[in-house]
């Protein structure tokens, strides 16, 4: 990051208000809007957009590159790894850096984990995939469970307790609060070396306090300055946005999906790497990438249980076997999802049994009953 003092025009006074309004590097003052920063700084509008336009030049956002020089450029910054070998593979090494990453799909597709998964991913160092960063997560569900945590740095070999430590939580009631987090969260990713932010969902309070039609387009113009937000905090500071989204129900032809992504053409046109996730069967989960402009659609099917998405189940098993053991040592019990899955199958056989036998002694009384009669 670049001090605000080398950007040309921007003396102590400027530099004062600009930290007020915490705008703390050049970075951030190049992706700034005229209007909104004089507004917020009282500078005047000829005064903040001459400093913008020098912030701009200085952290080369001005003017025309070469296709060489962008590929160049993009080869040397560091790639978020999936956790997945053949994910990142088909997304030729993972999620690229300044990227907006969405999550959609219904209840059980893992989209909570998918969110655990890379927060943890993303404090490893670059060469084993990670960002060596801190995240920031806003918990709009209260979808956060410091466990799996727990679990998926046990998986990648990290400390749990600093795993955990690295997480910045913001539980978020109102969508008015997203709002104001995000007022902070630029300087945080310039200055305390946050990597990742997680929204965990961005759309689930919206659709629920603006309702109705009269309601929507203030909806709508809400959440697309929030993903603007995003865009030009992630082009400052090469920070990853990922949030999760819901779905609702639509009518389709014979074969095609019944679930869309809530949120419009506002939410759809703002990811870099759109992720369709659902539930197959069991433990299964179909991960399908839908949107991405560098990238062919691809589909993986992957296994969730403790510690993430494994696509190995020789892999999973003894992974698995770590962090349940890992569990134990703190005194706490679990099981693994097939463990789970067996033990609620044989429940239900347990319960077919009984229903069935009850119904033979049902059918007894009744041909008693009858015997009786006729005897009589």
């Amino acid at each position: 990051m670049t001090e605000l003092e080398a950007v040309s025009g921007v003396g102590p006074a400027a530099s004062k208000r600009l930290r007020e309004v915490l705008v703390t590097t050049a970075e951030l003052l190049a992706v700034q809007n005229p209007v909104e920063l004089a507004t917020k700084t009282k500078l005047g509008e000829g005064t903040t957009l001459k400093i913008i336009r020098s912030a701009r030049q200085l952290v080369g956002l001005c003017g025309f590159k070469s296709g060489l020089e962008v590929e160049q450029e993009m080869a040397s910054k560091p790639r978020l790894s999936s956790g997945l070998k053949e994910m990142n593979r088909q997304m030729f090494g993972g999620i690229e850096c300044g990227s907006i990453v969405e999550f959609y799909g219904p209840a059980r597709g893992g989209k909570t984990q998918w969110c655990c998964q890379l927060a943890v991913v993303a404090q490893l160092p670059r060469e084993k995939g990670g960002l060596e960063g801190r995240i920031l997560w806003l918990d709009t569900e209260n979808s956060f469970k410091p466990w799996v945590i727990r679990a998926n740095a046990v998986r990648f070999g990290l400390d749990p307790d600093v795993a955990l430590g690295n997480i910045g939580l913001a539980h978020i009631v109102i969508s008015e609060q997203i709002t104001d987090v995000f007022e902070s969260i630029p300087q945080l990713c310039a200055e305390q070396d946050y990597k990742l932010v997680v929204i965990d969902s961005l759309t689930g309070l919206f659709r629920a306090e603006y309702k109705g039609l009269n309601a929507l387009t203030t909806r709508q113009q809400t959440m697309n300055q929030l993903l603007n937000q995003m865009r030009r905090i992630a082009a400052a500071t090469n920070a990853v946005f990922v949030y999760t989204n819901q779905v609702m129900s639509t009518v389709s032809i014979y074969g095609g999906n019944p679930n869309a992504p809530a949120g419009g053409h506002v939410i759809s046109h703002a990811s870099d790497y759109r992720f369709y996730t659902r539930r197959k069967s069991g433990v299964v989960r179909l991960v399908e990438l839908q949107d991405n402009a560098g990238i062919p659609e691809f589909k993986v099917e992957v296994m969730m249980g403790w510690g993430g998405f494994y696509m190995d189940t020789d892999e999973k098993k003894e992974t698995e076997s770590r962090i349940l053991d890992y569990f134990k040592m703190r005194g706490w019990s679990a099981q693994s999802g097939e463990e789970e899955q067996a033990a609620s199958e044989k429940s239900a056989r347990k319960k077919r049994k009984k229903a069935a036998h009850a119904e033979k002694e049902s059918e007894g009384d009744v041909k008693e009953e009858v015997d009786e009669e006729e005897e009589q």
